[in-house]
């Protein structure tokens, strides 16, 4: 795929994410620009809701990074949807994430999918088939977000064996399922 096929998702998926999955962020955004949102929990780094400073005149929106649909072993392998947990877990529980979000009314957090890598190589997108890869990942991603009581998600893969087709109605059928049950 080409690069402006890349920068077409990423630019398509950042406005889809700000528009639809934070709704009411992307009205108040327009309005305040006092928003802060950042990735959380990529890089083990011992990094804890607790060490940052929450303004309560800021909206927080921290992504827990990243839900990835592959094995969680050393040689990670492809799973067609079904998501596991890729954040450093150990300090970004479900009790930190209520406990967070209890302490402070303006911060919400998600999750987010894909990311650039998982072990030693690249995380793909590549269904074996829509249907499939929709019903692991509404299964797989619903019992995340009940887990840890999360706000939304956002999508950031980076690296596709599929088309943008594909990619795209596996996407949108999830975030219209994801939605619709609530």
């Amino acid at each position: 795929m080409d690069f402006s096929k890349h920068l077409s998702i990423g630019i398509a998926l950042f406005i889809f994410q700000v528009l639809v999955l934070f709704p009411s962020s992307a009205q108040s955004a327009s309005n305040n620009s006092n928003l802060f949102r950042e990735y959380i929990g990529a890089e083990f780094k011992n990094v804890k809701f607790s060490d940052l400073p929450i303004n309560s005149q800021v909206e927080f929106h921290f992504i827990l990074s990243f839900a990835i649909d592959y094995t969680t072993s050393s040689s990670a392998t492809p799973t067609d949807g079904n998501f596991n947990v890729f954040w450093d877990a150990d300090n970004l529980s479900p009790a930190q994430v209520s406990a967070i979000k209890n302490q402070n009314s303006n911060v919400k957090v998600a999750l987010s999918l894909g990311g650039d890598s998982v072990g030693d190589g690249y995380a793909y997108f590549n269904p074996s088939s829509v249907n499939s890869w929709l019903s692991n990942a509404v299964s797989s991603l619903t019992s995340i977000i009940q887990e840890y009581n999360l706000d939304g998600i956002d999508i950031d893969y980076e690296h596709f064996k599929t088309d943008p087709e594909t990619f795209s109605e596996c996407i949108g059928k999830l975030i219209s399922t994801l939605k619709k049950n609530g």
